[in-house]
């Protein structure tokens, strides 16, 4: 789980801001290829999400936006000349969701309140925002409150894979409210939901430990992460697995105990980043190392230790490498003394590359990346692919140092859009997103 706890602050003041990227002159291709298959390391953030076509990417982050593969070119995805993209009814490149692909579509899905009650919609857009429709509504509870961003859906195979009020469903792609099946129910399911008090007032029960749910799937598996309860009555992340209709749930890996790996973390029950290839899981344990489970065995072996080189950092995968970025303090809010998880902001001036074996490729340095690292608010790791490493750095003026949450919220200054190519180890910003503009 995300350690980041004013992450959701700064998502939402983007929508403050509009893209000074190319507004048009490039061409989107309109036939365009998408897998079926869950693209596992497009989904590692965990605010902004990623779809891949065989020309580009494209990426939810309040505008719709197309990158091209190769010049990296990015714009906001738009059919409509003159568009100044800030009407949401008139541009079809606003969109307030999480991003999924199926077939020759893009969706995405959007939590809406009709009379106080939660409808989660599906909207289709075409890859040339030519076109762009509400599809379907989703089965869900009236009451049900499990909407995080640790909740999103997937599309594997034909099937949209999502969560409502505890329980996974999956449903076709724009078909009918009903026929979604339930994949998975735990026994407690409900545990998050609302429920209808006096006077028709809605009251959200109150859990300390909510179900969370991340979902994946590679090949013909569907697993999702989620909180148990252990025998000592702490909660631990633990990995279950189950066919792709939810025949033969059984868990398959919990989060190891310190004297299983040594010292880690303060609480030693949560993996953040992790990523499930070919029956392994592979994991990264901040202040200890890189690891890897054979799930059909429960063979657990240290792939790197990599205390010396990322003391305290955050990582992600592809079906080749494992990037991990070293977290580094900023100084502000009145504070002095920093620590590893608290409400500081971040910044890693570093990028560490290894193979998934553990082998060792090479670090690249982001410096040259900031103007005023002071001024740095944070930076994201976003996904990897066999040859690059996307993430995204944003900058406050110095002016809010020091100023508590109503300077960050006041002087939000860029958001880069950033790349590092594994081989050649160059680091460059490819889009900026400014406030106001």
């Amino acid at each position: 789980m995300t350690k980041r706890p004013i992450a959701a602050l700064l998502a939402a003041l983007l929508a403050l801001s509009l893209a000074a990227c190319q507004k048009g002159g490039l061409d989107i291709p309109a036939n365009q290829t998408v897998s079926q298959d869950f693209q596992k390391n497009l989904h590692q953030a965990d605010r902004t999400t990623f779809v891949e076509t065989d020309t580009g990417y494209y990426m939810s982050y309040g505008w719709l936006f197309y990158m091209e593969k190769g010049t990296f070119k990015t714009t906001i995805v738009c059919s409509k000349p003159d568009c100044d993209h800030q009407d949401e009814n008139v541009c079809n490149g606003i969109i307030n969701g999480y991003l999924i692909a199926g077939g020759d579509n893009l969706y995405f899905v959007t939590n809406k309140y009709e009379n106080g009650k939660p409808n989660k919609l599906v909207h289709a857009i075409k890859l040339d925002a030519t076109e762009r429709k509400t599809v379907q509504s989703l089965k869900c509870n009236e009451f049900s409150s499990s909407d995080s961003s640790s909740d999103r859906g997937i599309y594997h195979r034909g099937y949209f894979y999502y969560i409502s009020d505890d329980i996974i469903y999956r449903v076709k792609l724009g078909g009918e409210k009903d026929s979604a099946q339930e994949v998975y129910r735990p026994e407690n399911a409900g545990s998050t939901q609302a429920h209808q008090g006096p006077g028709g007032m809605y009251i959200e029960d109150y859990n300390p430990n909510p179900i969370r749910y991340t979902l994946w799937a590679d090949g013909d598996t569907l697993y999702f992460m989620t909180n148990v309860e252990t025998e000592d009555g702490t909660y631990k992340d633990a990995l279950f697995r189950c066919g792709l209709d939810g025949s033969d749930v059984r868990m398959v890996w919990i989060t190891p105990d310190k004297e299983d790996v040594g010292e880690w973390e303060e609480t030693g029950v949560s993996v953040s980043q992790w990523y499930v290839e070919d029956g392994y899981i592979y994991f990264y344990l901040a202040m200890n190392g890189l690891w890897k489970t054979e799930l059909a065995t429960g063979k657990t072996e240290r792939l790197a230790d990599t205390t010396e080189k990322v003391p305290y950092g955050s990582a992600i995968f592809s079906d080749e490498y494992i990037c991990l970025l070293n977290d580094y303090p900023v100084f502000f809010y009145g504070f002095t003394e920093p620590e590893p998880g608290g409400i500081f902001r971040y910044y890693g001036n570093t990028l560490f590359i290894y193979r998934k074996d553990g082998t060792f490729v090479k670090e690249i340095p982001l410096e040259g990346l900031y103007q005023d690292p002071a001024a740095m608010a944070e930076i994201d790791l976003l996904f990897c692919t066999d040859s690059d490493v996307f993430f995204r750095t944003t900058s406050m003026s110095t002016s809010s140092l020091g100023g508590g949450l109503s300077g960050l919220q006041g002087n939000q200054g860029d958001v880069n859009l950033c790349r590092a190519n594994i081989e050649t180890g160059e680091a460059q910003v490819i889009c900026t997103l400014k406030k106001g503009q």
